[in-house]
């Protein structure tokens, strides 16, 4: 397997190393205890899952 040089491991952190990319992090100090999430909070809990698929499948290939 060939070395990223991660050190840290945020998400936003790997996700940047390996794809040049910034992944937004606004959302993440809102209130998650609410029982329905916001638009924004949605959007981040997909962006979210849907960035540890790629980095998985990165690293698989």
């Amino acid at each position: 397997m060939p070395s990223y040089g991660i050190n840290e491991a945020g998400l936003q952190k790997i996700y940047a190393i390996l794809f040049q990319k910034k992944i937004s992090k606004r959302a993440r100090l809102t209130n998650w205890d609410a029982n329905v999430l916001t638009s924004a909070q949605q959007k981040y809990a997909a962006l979210d899952a849907w960035a540890c698929l790629r980095i998985y499948k990165h690293l698989c290939s």
